[in-house]
């Protein structure tokens, strides 16, 4: 299902941040292993806390984290009354960004929003050509005539029927050892990976589906007045100048 937002003489740059749960928090999870550093077989051998109720595991060799994501099946409340897990892949190409004024900067342009009210969906990359990738979300605007007939579901914490507002919109630079899930209702771009012409970067996506259009994804296109190009940029750190933040 697809909206056509007019954004009128709106104008929007932010810059992408190196992606961490904590900021991250608001609009779902990040996955990634909380204790780099750390070897399995020396937390067996001298214990400790850890996050997430880490605890050795498979005789010593492994450590598990649990509950690191929240995965979330709202479909119940969805008109059609009932969905069932799936597990997609994506091969998704690398994006070629524009040019920018500052050298250290490229720019990419948000002319597509999508959400998924009902589900969450969580994107865990697979071992690929490229290995960076932007995360680009927006909080929900209180409801409106334009938005008005969209299914969602109700209960806390959920973001609502509103569009996107983009005045909130965020957006973080994640690399091939972070997965994230989008919490339930979010508002964000279709995947952007970024690297070199014809490179790719693989997504195992898991998700809740009903397999009705309004249900499982709602759209907006974003226009610009006079103009098919949407006003709505996002500037990404050239990939020599993150190197030291990520």
């Amino acid at each position: 299902m697809t909206i056509n937002v007019n954004l009128g003489n709106l104008n929007i740059q932010v810059t992408a941040d190196p992606l961490t749960q904590d900021v991250f928090a608001p609009f779902g999870d990040v996955v990634t292993n909380p204790r780099p550093d750390l070897h399995p077989s020396t937390y067996a051998s001298q214990g400790g806390s850890l996050p997430y109720n880490g605890a050795s595991a498979n005789g010593g060799s492994a450590i598990r984290y649990g509950d690191v994501s929240k995965p979330r099946n709202l479909l119940d409340q969805a008109p059609s009354g009932n969905g069932h897990l799936i597990m997609s892949q994506f091969v998704c190409g690398a994006r070629q960004l524009a040019p920018t004024d500052d050298p250290s900067q490229s720019e990419f342009t948000v002319d597509i929003l999508e959400r998924h009210p009902f589900t969450s969906q969580t994107f865990s990359p697979l071992a690929s050509t490229a290995s960076r990738y932007l995360v680009i979300v927006a909080p929900s605007l209180p409801p409106s005539s334009s938005d008005e007939g969209l299914p969602v579901p109700s209960g806390e914490g959920l973001p609502g029927r509103g569009l996107a507002d983009l005045r909130g919109l965020r957006a973080f630079l994640a690399t091939d050892r972070q997965a994230v899930t989008y919490a339930a209702g979010t508002w964000h771009a279709p995947m952007v990976v970024l690297g070199r012409q014809g490179t790719t970067l693989d997504f195992l996506v898991i998700q809740f589906a009903s397999g009705v259009e309004a249900e499982d994804c709602q759209i907006t296109t974003l226009e610009s007045e006079g103009s098919q190009e949407s006003k709505i940029k996002v500037r990404v750190p050239v990939k020599g100048s993150m190197l030291g933040k990520l």
